[in-house]
This record gives C-alpha cells, sequence and structure tokens, in this order.
C-alpha cells in the first residue's frame, strides 16, 4: 500500500482527528471491559477453585467471540459509505474525473477503513494480555484467532466498499452490507445444522456424506475456525481435510472472497471513469 496516497491521507486525517474515532474506540474498549469484568466477578464468586486459577480458559474465549460479533456489526460502516458519500455530496465525478487513478481511490478509501478496523481490534490487546496472564490458554492461539478477526475484518470492508460503488445512498448501502455480512457469517452454520438434523433423521448413525457437507460449511465460519482452535474443538478423523485446521480454509476462503470484491470494486471504479 503507498502511504503517499493524496485519498489515504485526505481519509485518514478525517476520520482520525474527528471526535467519532475516540468515541468508538473508547466504547468499544468499555464494551468488552464490563463484560469481561462481570464474568469474572461471576466466576470468583461462584467457580471452584480450580476454575478461578484458569480464568483465561473462560474469559479469553468470551473476549474474541465478543469482538468476533462486534467485528462483524461495525466493520461494515467503516466503508459501506466510501463511494455513496461521494455521490450524496455530489463530489464523485470531480473525484472520478481527477488525476488519480481508480486504483488509488481504491486503495485510498479501503486504506483508511482498514486502518480505522485495525485501531479498534488492536485496541482490545491490554485486555487480551490480561486475560492470558489468567492462564489457561495459549499465545498462539490467541495470535490465530486475532488473525481470523483480522482476515474477516479485512473482508467485511472489502465487500462493503463494493456495496458502496453500486448503492447511491450511504444508509441504504450501510444496511445492505451489513445484511451481507449476517448472512455470510450466520447462512453457513446454518445450513451445516440443517444437514445435520437431516443427517439424524433417518437413522441412529449420522450420513458420512452430510457429515462431511456439514463441516465444509463449518470451514467457511470465523466463529467455527476460532471455537475448533480455542477451546480446541477436536474435528472428527472421518471426514474431509481433517488433518488441516479449521482456520487455514476460513482465512483462505475469506481471502477469496475479499480479492473478488477487490476486483469487481476496481472494475466498477474503471466502468464510471471510462463512461465520464
Amino acid at each position: 500500500m503507498d502511504f503517499s496516497n493524496p485519498i489515504l491521507i485526505k481519509e485518514m486525517r478525517s476520520r482520525m482527528r474527528g471526535k467519532r474515532a475516540f468515541l468508538v474506540l473508547t466504547a468499544y474498549v468499555f464494551v468488552l471491559s464490563l463484560i469481561i469484568s462481570l464474568i469474572y466477578i461471576v466466576l470468583h464468586k461462584n467457580a471452584p477453585t480450580n476454575v478461578v486459577n484458569q480464568a483465561g480458559s473462560v474469559l479469553t474465549p468470551v473476549l474474541i467471540y465478543v469482538q468476533m460479533g462486534l467485528i462483524c456489526l461495525i466493520a461494515p460502516t467503516f466503508s459501506a459509505s466510501a463511494i455513496s458519500s461521494e455521490r450524496e455530496q455530489q463530489t464523485f465525478d470531480l473525484l472520478i474525473a481527477s488525476l488519480a487513478q481508480p486504483s488509488t481511490i481504491l486503495f485510498g478509501k479501503l486504506g483508511a477503513a482498514l486502518s480505522y478496523l485495525f485501531l479498534t481490534l488492536f485496541g482490545s490487546l491490554p485486555l487480551i494480555a490480561l486475560t492470558y496472564s489468567l492462564g489457561g490458554v495459549a499465545l498462539r492461539d490467541i495470535a490465530i484467532a486475532y488473525l481470523i478477526m483480522a482476515v474477516s475484518g479485512i473482508t467485511f470492508c472489502s465487500m462493503s466498499f463494493y456495496w458502496s460503488t453500486l448503492i447511491r445512498r450511504g444508509v441504504l448501502a450501510q444496511l445492505t452490507s451489513l445484511i451481507a455480512v449476517i448472512f455470510l457469517v450466520a447462512a453457513m452454520p446454518a445450513l451445516a445444522l440443517f444437514f445435520s438434523a437431516l443427517a439424524g433423521s433417518f437413522n441412529n448413525t449420522p450420513s458420512p456424506t452430510f457429515t462431511n457437507i456439514m463441516f465444509l460449511l463449518l470451514r467457511s465460519n470465523p466463529f467455527a475456525a476460532i471455537a475448533f482452535q480455542i477451546p480446541g474443538i477436536p474435528i472428527p478423523a472421518n471426514v474431509w481435510l481433517n488433518t488441516v485446521p479449521m482456520w487455514v480454509t476460513q482465512v483462505i476462503f475469506y481471502l477469496l472472497l475479499t480479492s473478488m470484491s477487490l476486483f469487481l470494486s476496481l472494475r466498477r471504479l474503471q466502468r464510471v471513469r471510462n463512461w465520464i
């Protein structure tokens, strides 16, 4: 990424110098801190001593799952209005007709959105360091979980940017992006549960085909990838790709979605510029 990109510099200044960046980051960390504090108080008062001594094995997964859920909700809003807002302010024609190449516009707008996303994501590092110090979780598993969240956030921002190039209204673009992300995250586990129920409805022994399809669908879901890493749900030995970690296929799948979204967004910007 070219850090001398003028659009990136302009977007970074407008995003980071306003009150919104401070308020979003503060609210993000406050919500995470509140959830972790409440769970720790409940554990300390009600759980056995051996569980309290390994409180990190409970708090760390909860913290990561909550972060993943927040990323699903807030990441689409970071880039969904990148082009739509230019259309609403009637500055898009000037932007696309300038000397800036479509790739410059794409990486400038998207780069600023991703910097905002990484600011919120890594703002939780002090909290994850605290839960890690309580024991019960390996540092490697935490690193993999953050990789999954980062790749998922990049994919959601890229998809939202593509919707922004198609939809003229910023609010409608954000709503469409949010629905697309929820569908992507929730539809695969729903289909997996459907195939699991369908497999068990025929006989007591689930069909190997339905079981394999169920696990293939789960391999595209970030929550499933985290769950199979932390706390470490084992993959059955009789399913396809059982030797490949769940997070590897999920990261590859999301990177492919990111590449496709960026390619379609670039084509869209080039088409508009050629028309002008």
